[in-house]
């Protein structure tokens, strides 16, 4: 007998009033497990407002120091009453208490007394931090508190946006107050241009001026020095002149008595040789009469001689004598002069006596003159380095003053100017500075899209867990024929597989036009379900088989596994160590990832690999389930045993 046939007689065998309505129910175990489950979870954050929440504002308004009110908490309320994320309830702190407590509210929501205080302080050197606080109850819904992380998110972007937009705000407002005194500044600063203009100028012609002043005063300072030279030394002459006069004086008196005393001695000379002089003249005459009177002297050699002789001294005494009157007349003309000089000392000694004390104090005033002006060419110097000093300082404040007024018109071009609609545009824009553009390659949408791939591998599997439960695993009467192993497996399997793909089809039908799955690829996600049905059914026929009842167990513990370390809850990266090492061996992760491609999109290679890796689980197990049928044929004392019943 072939396996389609023993398939189908397993499948007439449901007769009666209720027995045929079996496979009906068996189709529709997928469909009650996974569309309920997803019915009940398809979009719980779209449903967010109907959860009861109890909000207390305790908030008192507040201002900022530059006295800009803020009423955060209002602000805060308006925003919660816009948003409709809950279902909010404005209560006091009383009620919203006893209301957690008794399970009418999810969480509470409270406002306090400082949290408008808090924000003010933001344009503060030293801000505080406001505060929201939201006290939960796991005692009433775990997962309500969950959802409280979405709520606390947009409470606080929308605090933070409410805070940034009054912070923008004074900003801006600070903003035009000091484009306003950057205003006056620009022109202190040009006013301060032009007045460092002046006094460089001013500086300049002051350093010019001390520069000839003082090479003037250089010059009449080594003027007067000579002139204090000039003055000491004419002074030192007429102090020697008036100490030589007196001394002068009686050389004078000396030369005169001298001059008297060669005069009388010239004048005596004069007269003796005038007397010799007579008496030579005498003797010649005598002489030249003695030879008329002695003859014989005429020829005599020694009277020649003789005569000679006194003639010689009568020409020499003459000679003399004319020396001796000239000698006189100087004599005489010396005496004169030494009278002169005797006079022309003492005046000289009276003049130089009169001379000294004026040319004293000229001499005091040349010194004083002199040291004066070394004096002020030292000043002028000192005048002229600070003019110098003066000049750079001047020029260095030229500078300062040019680039002070560059800086403050440069920051003034930067200082933003808006008007009022400018300004609430940037307070809209930096109020929520950072705008984020989510997108997604293969976007799932609600939560229950996202989730179907779990949901409806598990339905498949706990289809498996319910199929034997109706149906025979192995037909027994082939099983005791001659019917190869391999046909009465798949004979075994067949009924079950075609019910679970029946189911698969309706659970995915109803759910795409009941809850709006829209796969992106519908095909596919039916021939994958197809695959996967096959492949669990395989699995659980097979451990039914050859463990009997105990088989059941061991699926339910399989498919306990499987909900941990398929991955279709969470990323695999966050279980435990255990679960990720099973994950790659575990059917359902691939039935959980390949329709996680054909409902949302993505690689069709992922889809082609997990329908390979599934139809292998499948062809693996139909032939572990044919060799356990091959062993059953052999009987055993172990099978006389009854089969355990659950």
């Amino acid at each position: 007998m072939t396996a389609i046939r023993l398939a189908v007689l397993e499948l007439r065998g449901f007769r009666g009033p209720l027995r045929r309505f079996v496979p009906l129910v068996l189709c529709l175990v997928p469909l009650l497990y996974g569309a309920m489950y997803l019915w009940a979870n398809w979009d719980p954050y779209g449903k967010t407002g109907h959860i009861p929440v109890a909000v207390v504002n305790e908030d008192h308004p507040a201002e900022t120091r530059q006295g800009q009110r803020v009423d955060a908490g209002a602000q805060v309320v308006t925003e919660l009453k816009a948003s409709r994320q809950f279902d909010w309830a404005f209560v006091d702190e009383a009620a919203a208490r006893d209301g957690l407590e008794r399970g009418r509210y999810a969480f509470t929501i409270r406002i306090p007394a400082d949290f408008s205080a808090g924000l003010a302080t933001g344009p503060d050197t030293r801000p505080e931090q406001a505060r929201i606080h939201i006290l939960l109850n796991d005692a009433n819904n775990y997962i309500a508190g969950v959802m409280t992380e979405v709520v606390e998110a947009k409470l606080q972007e929308q605090v933070n946006s409410a805070a940034h937009e009054a912070y923008v705000r004074g900003v801006y407002g600070r903003l035009a107050d000091i484009g306003g005194k950057l205003d006056t500044a620009a022109q202190a600063a040009q006013g301060l241009v032009n007045a460092t203009t002046v006094a460089q100028q001013g500086s300049s012609a002051a350093a010019g001026a001390s520069a000839t002043l003082r090479f003037g005063s250089t010059q009449l300072a080594d003027g007067a020095q000579k002139l204090s030279q000039a003055t000491t030394q004419v002074h030192a002459a007429a102090t020697a002149l008036g100490e030589a006069a007196p001394p002068l004086g009686a050389a004078a008196d000396a030369v005169v008595s001298a001059a008297t005393l060669v005069t009388q001695g010239v004048d005596a000379v004069h007269t003796a040789t005038s007397t010799v002089k007579q008496g030579t003249a005498k003797a010649v005459t005598d002489l030249d009469q003695l030879p008329a009177a002695h003859p014989e002297l005429g020829d005599d050699p020694l009277f020649q001689r003789l005569r000679q002789d006194v003639t010689a001294a009568d020409a020499a005494a003459g000679q003399i004598d004319g020396h001796a009157a000239t000698a006189a007349g100087n004599a005489h003309a010396a005496l004169q002069q030494a009278v002169g000089l005797r006079r022309t000392a003492a005046a000289v000694q009276q003049s130089a006596q009169n001379a000294q004390t004026p040319l004293a104090l000229v001499d005091s005033g040349a010194r004083s003159i002199a040291a004066g002006t070394a004096t002020v060419s030292t000043g002028l110097s000192a005048l002229q380095q600070g003019s110098v000093a003066l000049q750079t300082a001047a020029d260095q404040a030229h500078n300062g003053a040019t680039t002070l007024a560059t800086v403050i018109d440069d920051g003034k071009k930067q200082v933003p100017v808006l008007d009022s609609a400018q300004l609430e545009h940037a307070a809209e824009v930096l109020g929520t500075p950072v705008a984020i553009d989510r997108s997604n390659l293969h976007p799932a949408g609600v939560y229950g899209r996202g989730l179907a791939p779990f949901f409806f591998g598990i339905a498949l599997w706990v289809f498996g867990l319910f199929a034997y439960l109706f149906l025979r695993p192995v037909n027994t009467r082939a099983l005791a024929a001659r019917t190869r192993a391999s046909t009465v497996a798949v004979a075994g399997w067949l009924p079950a597989a075609a019910l679970g793909v029946l189911g698969a089809v309706i659970l995915y039908g109803v759910v795409s036009a009941g809850l709006g799955l829209h796969a992106a690829a519908p095909w596919t996600t039916v021939l994958l379900l197809t695959v996967g049905a096959a492949a669990f059914i395989a699995i659980d026929h097979c451990l039914r088989t050859a463990f009997g009842t105990a088989g059941d167990v061991l699926s339910l513990v399989l498919l306990i596994l499987q909900l941990t370390a398929s991955g279709g809850l969470y990323p695999m990266q966050t279980t435990p160590a255990p679960f990720q090492a099973v994950h790659p061996f575990l059917p359902m992760t691939y039935l959980v990832d390949g329709l996680r491609v054909t409902i949302s999109g993505g690689p069709s290679s992922h889809v082609i690999r997990d329908i390979a890796v599934l139809a292998g689980f499948g062809v693996l197990f139909l032939v572990l389930t044919s060799l356990a049928l091959r062993r059953r044929r052999v009987w055993t004392v172990a099978r006389l045993h009854p089969d355990l019943d659950l």
